[in-house]
């Protein structure tokens, strides 16, 4: 395969990855929730919402390994490699920085998805069953960060298209 076409097809699974990852967070927070939530029946809405968190997570961490190995594969093949990752000059250039602002944010989705995923799921459940007010204030915060972690995608998208494009200052 030649190295054109080898960029193309990991360029392309990293935008399907990352399509996946935020448009599967704007389902949950723009549509399934607030569907659920019309319901109004708390009981089915918690076992709705832990059985979906069940199995977007092992999608969604699918997902960012993909962004992971794939981001790192089109630095390397945009002839970013360890040598210039460790060069000062590279992250005080417009691409490095945007770059840096691109990884700390990822580093922040992924702290915060694994915060999320261990305060969510089969622990809530418990808590639920033994201290309820415990339990909704859990909630409450795995919410929040599900919510800002829409919001760092959100931004990371954006970094990305300037990544490619260049940024606008």
């Amino acid at each position: 395969m030649n190295h054109h076409l080898l960029y193309i097809v990991v360029t392309t699974l990293h935008v399907l990855a990352a399509i996946f990852w935020t448009g599967s967070l704007l389902f949950m927070s723009l549509l399934l929730v607030p569907a659920l939530r019309s319901l109004k029946n708390p009981p089915l809405m918690a076992q709705m919402i832990q059985t979906v968190g069940k199995r977007y997570r092992i999608a969604g961490w699918i997902s960012l390994a993909v962004l992971v190995v794939t981001g790192y594969a089109a630095l390397s093949m945009r002839g970013i490699g360890v040598a210039m990752l460790t060069d000062p000059a590279f992250w005080s250039s417009p691409f490095g920085q945007t770059l840096g602002w691109k990884l700390a944010l990822f580093a922040s989705v992924v702290g915060l998805s694994l915060a999320h995923d261990l305060m969510s799921g089969s622990r809530l459940k418990v808590l639920r069953e033994t201290n309820p007010a415990a339990a909704e204030r859990q909630r409450r915060i795995a919410s929040w960060m599900g919510r800002i972690t829409l919001i760092l995608s959100l931004a990371l998208v954006i970094l990305a298209i300037m990544l490619v494009r260049g940024r606008p200052w």
